[in-house]
């Protein structure tokens, strides 16, 4: 029988949601001997959240190289023995994930979400929102655990 899920994307922006979000992702790609594409997008706040109109992101090598550093730390010490991909891009979280879901072939996406509501929710939106009600494929969204 044919694997359900071979390439699974797993956005990560290193805060505990997408840690959460890696470990299932892990055993699911286990499961279906498929491999991990991780994602971190380096972005700006959105508009709604300053005063000043949004600003064109320049990619920054610097900064770029470090979330990569940072994401082979994470692929070692969570995604060992399991294939996986690396990817570092610019630009608005959600757009980012949909463009490279369509451009590697991703057949899911598991993702952390921040559960945040009311009025962060408004001024922040919700990147796991819009990937959800856009995306071409399945979405997985795992949810905050709560402290205790």
């Amino acid at each position: 029988m044919a694997a359900v899920f071979s390439r699974i994307l797993c956005p990560i922006d290193f805060e505990r949601d997408s840690m959460d979000a890696l470990e299932l992702a892990c055993g699911l790609a286990k499961q279906n001997s498929a491999t991990v594409y991780l994602l971190t997008v380096i972005g700006a706040p959105p508009a709604a959240a300053t005063a000043l109109p949004p600003v064109a992101l320049n990619p920054n090598p610097e900064f770029e190289a470090e979330c990569i550093r940072r994401l082979e730390v994470i692929a070692r010490e969570k995604l060992a023995g399991v294939p996986h991909e690396i990817f570092v891009a610019s630009g608005n979280a959600a757009p980012e994930i949909l463009k490279l879901t369509a451009a590697q072939g991703i057949d899911l996406i598991v993702m952390g979400t921040h559960g945040r509501t009311g009025l962060k929710h408004f001024l922040l939106g919700s990147v796991a929102e819009r990937v959800v009600r856009e995306s071409p494929v399945p979405v997985l969204t795992i949810h905050p655990k709560t402290a205790g």
